[in-house]
């Protein structure tokens, strides 16, 4: 499978930085509570979301998953990354806490399929 260019990568993280600038810092808003168990990213990218998600929940083990295999060598010990199609059958054995999904407008067939997924 190929990976994204650097460019590209650059340019999530740029993003990303916008973002969590624009955002006051916050990497979401959800009411997650302080201890969350299971954290899910759809579309991970380069994975630095997942990496301050890690950071910032200890207690949490943060899956990010995409296509594409853009993933950082170093992460917390409570971050992993895989390689899926989350438009496939999800095979995760256990629910998440949070679901996090940013720009995936364009990428995504069919939303209430991935919805539906999210809440079984």
């Amino acid at each position: 499978m190929k990976c994204r260019g650097k460019a590209e990568l650059n340019r999530l993280d740029l993003v990303h930085n916008m973002l969590t600038v624009a955002h006051n810092g916050y990497l979401h808003y959800a009411p997650i509570g302080p201890t969350p168990h299971r954290i899910l990213d759809i579309g991970a990218g380069s994975g630095i979301w997942c990496v301050g998600m890690g950071d910032l929940y200890p207690s949490a083990h943060v899956i990010g998953v995409d296509l594409s295999a853009n993933m950082p060598e170093f992460v917390p010990p409570n971050v992993q990354f895989e390689i899926d199609d989350v438009e496939d059958e999800w095979t995760f054995s256990q629910p998440f806490d949070y679901i996090h999904c940013r720009y995936m407008v364009g990428s995504i067939k069919n939303w209430p399929a991935l919805v539906g997924q999210c809440f079984t």
